[in-house]
């Protein structure tokens, strides 16, 4: 399900801003795109620092909503490039997919793992 183009967009710096819902609405966190790796289902694989209320709307059942971009790939309308990632997430402590994250980030606590439901491209 990881669309030609959200590659092409992971493969560049920019930010990837990562929304859920929890009991005071929405609640914004955000990351790197160098940051968030693939797994071995396509998964998104983003390492855990903080985000304590976003684990703790993940754990309620939130839906994951992202919007990851990268001004350096080609869009529809020339330079400029991004997608909605929506999905559901789980967060783990252990595991092959955290030893992984914790090998390249030494302050990630967790990795989320994201099953992704829809790639959109916006631009």
């Amino acid at each position: 399900m990881i669309s030609p183009i959200l590659r092409e967009i992971l493969a560049h710096e920019g930010p990837a801003s990562i929304a859920t819902m929890g009991e005071e609405g929405v609640h914004l966190a955000a990351t790197w795109n160098s940051y968030i790796a693939l797994g071995q289902c396509d998964e998104l694989l983003i390492p855990v620092g903080t985000m304590r209320q976003t684990e703790e709307n993940i754990k309620q059942g939130s839906e994951v909503q992202m919007i990851i971009a990268s001004k350096d790939v080609r869009g529809t309308h020339g330079l400029g490039a991004g997608c909605l990632v929506r999905g559901t997430a789980h967060i783990e402590d252990g595991g092959v997919y955290f030893d992984e994250m914790k090998s390249r980030f030494s302050w990630a606590r967790a990795v989320m793992i994201l099953e992704l439901l829809e790639v959109r491209q916006l631009i």
